[in-house]
Parts: C-alpha cells; structure tokens; sequence
C-alpha cells in the first residue's frame, strides 16, 4: 500500500476511554464507521453496553442526538403529527422528531412492526424521509439482540419478540457488527467492569474527538491506490460467498469495497502495522448482514472465502491459481486444482478450502469420488487427505448401520428410508454410495434431502471423472 502521512492517535484504547471495556477488537471498525458516517448496526445480547456506547459517542461528538425504542415507535414520532395549515398537510414538530437530528438511534431495530422497518430504509441508507433529505442528519445507528438462525436453532438465548430483520434493511447498513458479552470479556475485563472500569475517564471527550478526526483525515488523504484491488478482491469474494448461500447484493458488494477504505484508515490511525491482508479481512468479516436475519456466514466459510479471494486478486492474469480461485463451485475448483498440474501443496489448500465449504451431505458425496482421485497425488498435504479419508470411512465402513425411525407424525428418516432407498438401484456404484451416505446422515440423526445427496454425487463425477458416465472405481 503507498504510503501516506497518517496522524497517530494514542495507542490506549479510544473506547475503554468513554467506559466500553473488552470491545478492542471492533474498535476500528466503530470508528471507520463514525468517521465516514456510514450506517452501523450493532448485534449482540442484552445488557452488552450497545445503547451506552452510542449515547456516549454522541455526547462526546456534541450531535444533535435521537434515540428511539423501536419496538414502539410509530411513524409520528419521528416525523410529528399531521395537522392541516393553509390547505396543506404540515407536521407539528417536538423535541424528539427527526428532522434536525444529527444523529439517530434505533434501539431494538428487530422488534420494529414490518411496516414501519419499511419506511426506515431511506432514512438509514439516504438520509431522506418522505421524500425530503435530512439536511443534518449524520449518523445512523441502530442495534438488535441475535435473531433466531433460520433454522429454528440459536447459539445464544432465544429473545420473544425479536424476528430476523428485513433482508432488505439489514443490507442497508455498512456495518454490521457483533459485540461481545460479559462472558466473552477477559477475566481481567470482567474485572475492570465490576470495579467500575465502566465509567468514562477523564479527557475522554477529547480523545474520541481527535480520533474521528485523524481517521476522518486519512480518508481525505487517501489517494485511492487500493481500490483495484480491492474490487477485484470483492468480485471473486462475492462469487465465492454466493457459492456458499450467502449472495451478495449490488449495493453490499460496493458497499464491502467502500468499508476496506474505512477501515484501512482507522487501522492506520490506530498505530498502522497492520498487514493489507488482515485489513481486507477485517472489513469482510463485519460487511456481511446475514447473521442480522437469522443465517450467519460461518467463521470458517468467511476466512476461506478471504483467503482465496486475497490470492486470486494477487496473482498476474493467465496464472492458473487466478482461474481456480475465480471458479465459485468448490467441486470444480476441487477439479481444476487437481488439473492444473500446480504444486502439491498449492493443491491441497485449495482442496482443503473448497471440500470444507461444502454441507455435510455433499462432503460425504464427494469423498468416494474425490479419494480415488486424491490416490493418485501421493504428494498433497497429509491434512488435506485426511479431512476427505475421514468422510470417505462413514461412508465405506462395512456392517450395519442403525436407523431410529418414528411410526407417529411426520419422521424425515422414514420418508428416507421407506420412500428413496428402495428406489435406488443397489446393483450400480452409484448406488451403493447413495444408499451408504444417506444411512450414514440418517444414523447421525443429521437431517438432509436426499435429492441434494443426488446431485452432489452427480456432480462429484461429472467434474472429476474423466470420462461421461464414469464413477467410483473406474479410470480417472
């Protein structure tokens, strides 16, 4: 990255100044988003400090301030109450109507009624209500507790009330951040909290002061050498998280390029050192609003996804790591990786990478495939071999396999058992493995449709089998 002048701030911690201990991590990110006022959405548990911090960020800055529960908002009261005047509709203001806010606030966003979270997209994302811009508003903010996943299954407490939010609302935040708990504090954090480390220190106006303004200064000064890569760094990032279920929208995948900026600039406020590579993860990791509706990116999906991306936009065009990077179907990549003819060790990460980004199902699809042909590269990493031998045991391993089935109500393993199987002929390798791995996910109680096991297999052979209509067992 060209270098540039860049004015360091203290190296303490600029948020355990106004009180918010254990939140170092994020620290960048909360400034990269005040200093370019890009929206911010705050995720995390009850009682975690999400409301305290951005009150007390308001007050330091000396905004024009509004806070709302939105669980009980009503549209009047952000705009005021219609009255007729003069043959025309105008709004009796108060003191809490949005029109001279500098910055807005909205608490428990995720609670919010449907239609209400409608009428909130323009004013997160273009500052307008009803049509009309809001000449001072800077900085809007919100935060919700973890929705319930989509699945029906949470990692955390189950909150009454709160639904995943809008698809389309989420996507209109820059920022979407999750913040930690009192358990995910360090002992000594802990600590600090219950010895009333959480009260601002002296000074602390200030500090937070001079750091959006150093962070606001090397955005002005940047000259913008980054960008190309960073969009060609976007581009295969997107294919590849659409290729995992978790597409990108137009607007994020600018918006993800934008925030690479942001928070370049405040990691370089903050004492510079950082490595480009982890910068561009960084703004990768808190860019993504899926978890803010229920279906979270995984952490070992978002650094895959990094990680080849970050390669592929490195490497000269016509370089065939480029070409493998740039396919987003991990069974192709698989493919191409053992194709290509690159190194070993080059091939197995990629492998590695694309065979754990598959579901559980297609994973034990693949292995019987993929192990005939990994057989035959004595030289790839022994961890990357071993990761597929593993799948391929569950489903190779001999003797019988136990499956509880349910005789009352609706039972997916009866439908699997009863219903697929005993149309599958046994007599083909196909077979054979199909009826293996679907045993396997049913004796794990792992639920699954046996349509997605199918295609898998299917296209496991299509991409690494040689010849049309080859399978397990035959020349590669």
């Amino acid at each position: 990255m060209p270098a540039c002048s860049v004015k360091h701030v203290s190296s303490s911690s600029i948020l355990r100044q106004l009180g918010i201990v254990g939140w170092d991590p994020i620290e960048p990110v909360i400034l990269a988003a005040v200093a370019a006022e890009l929206p911010l959405l705050l995720v995390g548990p009850h009682g975690s400090a999400k409301t305290l911090l951005l009150a007390r960020l308001a007050a330091c800055l000396g905004l024009a301030h509004r806070q709302y529960n939105a669980s009980l908002l009503n549209f009047d009261d952000l705009v005021g109450f219609p009255v007729p005047d003069g043959g025309k509709i105008v709004y009796l203001q108060t003191p809490a109507t949005i029109w001279e806010a500098e910055s807005v606030f909205f608490d428990e966003i995720s609670r919010c009624r449907p239609d209400l979270q409608n009428k909130l997209f323009p004013i997160v994302h273009d500052r307008v209500v009803q049509g009309v811009p809001l000449a001072r508003l800077r900085h809007r903010w919100a935060a919700m507790n973890p929705p319930p996943a989509v699945d029906g299954v949470t990692a955390s407490h189950e909150y009454s009330g709160t639904e995943p939010l809008d698809v389309a609302l989420a996507d209109r935040f820059a920022f979407i951040v999750s913040v930690p708990s009192f358990a995910d504090l360090s002992r000594q954090d802990q600590l600090a909290v219950l010895a009333g480390g959480h009260h601002p220190h002296a000074g602390a106006e200030e500090r937070v002061r001079e750091a959006v303004q150093a962070v606001r200064e090397a955005l002005a000064a940047d000259a913008g050498e980054w960008r190309p890569g960073a969009a060609e760094y976007v581009h295969i990032a997107a294919a590849k998280l659409a290729g995992a279920g978790h597409p990108l929208s137009t607007r994020r995948a600018v918006q993800v390029t934008a925030n690479i900026g942001a928070v370049r600039a405040a990691l370089e406020v903050s004492g510079g050192g950082h490595a480009l590579d982890d910068v561009f993860y960084c703004a990768l990791r808190v860019s993504l609003p899926d978890g803010a509706w229920g279906n979270p990116v995984p952490a070992s999906t978002v650094l895959t996804v990094h990680r080849a991306a970050w390669e592929a936009a490195r490497l000269e065009a016509g370089n065939p790591l480029k070409a493998i990077h740039a396919e987003t179907n991990p069974i192709r990549r698989i493919a191409l990786a053992l194709g290509y003819g690159i190194a070993d060790l080059q091939a197995g990460q990629v492998i590695a990478d694309s065979y754990a980004m598959l579901p559980d199902p297609a994973r034990l699809a693949t292995a019987p495939v993929l192990m005939a042909k990994l057989a035959r590269r004595p030289g790839l990493p022994l961890s990357t071999v071993e990761a597929v031998a593993r799948d391929y045991a569950r489903v190779a391993a001999d003797g019988e396999a136990k499956v509880t089935v349910s005789l009352a109500g609706h039972d997916w393993k009866r439908d699997i058992v009863s219903g697929e199987l005993p149309q599958i002929d046994r007599t083909t390798v196909r077979g054979r493995v199909l009826t293996n791995v679907a045993l396997a996910l049913a004796a794990g109680d792992e639920p699954f449709a046996f349509a997605d096991v199918e295609r898998a297999y299917d296209e496991a052979t299509a991409a690494l089998c040689r010849r049309p209509g080859a399978g397990v067992g035959d020349e590669f």
